[in-house]
C-alpha cells in the first residue's frame, strides 16, 4: 500500500507554484516532504549517510527546477519530487558517490548529522524487521562489518557503547557499521526490500 505524506496547506494546492513566486513557501515544502523521501531512500540505500546527501541533493534540484514543474497540485508535485529522487538514486547505484551539484551551485552548507538523527535514520530503514533475508545478506559480511551492524542495528548499542563493545574508537566503529550497511544495499534488492517492508512512494 502506498503512503499517502501530510501535505501542509490545502490538498490541493501546490506549495511548489507558490514558491515561485514567493520562495519562502519553498521551506513548507521541504517539510511537507522531507521525511516520505528520506524513508524512500534510507529503505534503499540503508546508509543515514549517503540517504542525508541524496535528500539534500534532491531538495536543492527540486528548487533550481521548480519553474520546469508543470503540475498544479499536491499529488503531481509530490510525484515530481519523488521522481527526482529516484533520478539521484539511480545515479548513485551507477556511479557509487552522491552527486552534490546542485548543493555546490546553491552554496548550501549541508549540516553533519547528529547521532539522535542518524538513529532516527536507521529506524527508517527497518533493518531488524527484515528477518531471513536480512541475516542471509548478513552472513555475507566481512566478520567485523557483520558483528558492528548486528550490535548497531539490531541490539540498538549506541555509537559510544559499540566502540566500548568492540574495543575500537567511536570513528572505526562507525566506519564499520557505514561499510556494513552500504555492503547490505547492494546483496538486498530494491524489489526484495519493496515486497519486505513496503514501498513508501
Amino acid at each position: 500500500m502506498r503512503r499517502r505524506f501530510r501535505i501542509l496547506g490545502s490538498p490541493s494546492t501546490s506549495l511548489l507554484v507558490q514558491s515561485l513566486s514567493d520562495v519562502e513557501v519553498f521551506a513548507s515544502f521541504y517539510r511537507a516532504y522531507y521525511d516520505g523521501v528520506l524513508s524512500f531512500l534510507v529503505r534503499r540505500v540503508f546508509d543515514p549517510e549517503i540517504a542525508f546527501d541524496l535528500v539534500s541533493e534532491t531538495f536543492a534540484k527540486a528548487l533550481e527546477r521548480r519553474r520546469q514543474f508543470r503540475g498544479d497540485t499536491a499529488e503531481q508535485e509530490q510525484a515530481w519530487l519523488f521522481a527526482i529522487a529516484r533520478t539521484e538514486l539511480s545515479h548513485y547505484w551507477r556511479s557509487g558517490k552522491t552527486e552534490r551539484a546542485a548543493i555546490q551551485r546553491y552554496s548550501i552548507a549541508v549540516p553533519a548529522l547528529t547521532e539522535a538523527e542518524t538513529d532516527r535514520i536507521e529506524a527508517m530503514a527497518g533493518l531488524a524487521g527484515l528477518g531471513d533475508e536480512l541475516a542471509d545478506a548478513l552472513s555475507e559480511l566481512p566478520p567485523d562489518h557483520r558483528l558492528a551492524v548486528e550490535l548497531r542495528v539490531i541490539k540498538e548499542l549506541s555509537y559510544a557503547e559499540l566502540a566500548a563493545e568492540l574495543g575500537v574508537s567511536e570513528p572505526t566503529a562507525r566506519a564499520r557499521v557505514s561499510r556494513g550497511l552500504r555492503t547490505l544495499a547492494l546483496h538486498i534488492s530494491a524489489e526484495d526490500v519493496n515486497a519486505l517492508i513496503g514501498d513508501t512512494a
